[in-house]
């Protein structure tokens, strides 16, 4: 029987975890990490008698513990084999897919890699956003979570894996910082497909673009404009292919 279960997660997303599996198995103890340094510093009989669970994280479990894990270390990817890596939903809508999904598998030495346990994979809706897309992925990971979570908690084996591969590109954060960069003569086709991509969702990095030498953010169409103009009188708005954009300090673009 799996003793106890540590879950590398964010706090509010913990908290619901440990409710579903604990309705499996109540008296499983729990406990969470939120980054290496606390990872780095669970002790050695701990891990001896747990599962580790890594529920839509960027931290990387470092190779010298993976093997001390007892039950091994699962990972919920939001996004299907097809897409690994970082901005796998992002570039899924900038590059035209027809599917996207979510991915449960075993961890490995190497991010993206380990054997596919279990998936989710829906039809993108037509014209979908970033946010909207989002929506749909969140949904089904909570259904992921659901229906592989009784043999997260009792199967003290290796868990059964699916015939999946992984996709070979395999996009890292410098790849997201540099496509989020507009060029200031790009087609308004263009501007319009990154911002479904990228724009007005909680990213790594903003959609922005360098004009006349000044770097302007794209503003959600939400944002109160009279407080937006009033947050600094150094402030630039502009409008590029019906999409608005602003300065947030006057500071000029050097190489």
């Amino acid at each position: 029987m799996i003793e106890s279960i540590i879950l590398l997660t964010s706090e509010p997303l913990s908290k619901q975890l440990v409710e579903i599996y604990k309705a499996i198995n109540p008296s499983i103890a729990s406990s969470t990490v939120y980054n290496s340094a606390q990872l780095a510093l669970l002790p050695k009989d701990l891990l001896q008698r747990s599962r580790l669970i890594s529920f839509v994280s960027t931290v990387i479990v470092p190779k010298e513990i993976l093997p001390l894990i007892k039950y091994g270390a699962y990972n919920f990817h939001p996004a299907p084999p097809s897409r690994p890596g970082w901005g796998a939903i992002n570039f899924s809508i900038l590059q035209g897919d027809a599917y996207f999904g979510v991915t449960l598998h075993k961890m490995m030495e190497y991010v993206d890699v380990g054997p596919i346990i279990d998936l989710n994979i829906f039809p993108i809706p037509k014209g979908s956003d970033v946010t909207a897309l989002s929506v749909i992925m969140h949904d089904s990971l909570s259904n992921l979570v659901h229906k592989t979570a009784k043999q997260l908690i009792e199967n003290t084996g290796e868990l059964d894996e699916m015939p999946f591969a992984w996709g070979n590109k395999k996009y890292a954060k410098k790849d997201y910082l540099v496509a989020t960069l507009l060029d200031a003569h790009a087609s308004k086709e263009e501007v319009d497909l990154k911002v479904r991509a990228f724009g007005h969702h909680d990213n790594v990095a903003e959609l922005r673009v360098i004009k006349d030498g000044e770097l302007y953010f794209l503003t959600s169409p939400q944002m109160d404009q009279q407080g937006a103009k009033g947050s600094g009188s150094s402030s630039h708005q502009w409008t590029f292919h019906g999409h608005q954009f602003q300065t947030r300090q006057r500071d000029s673009i050097t190489s």
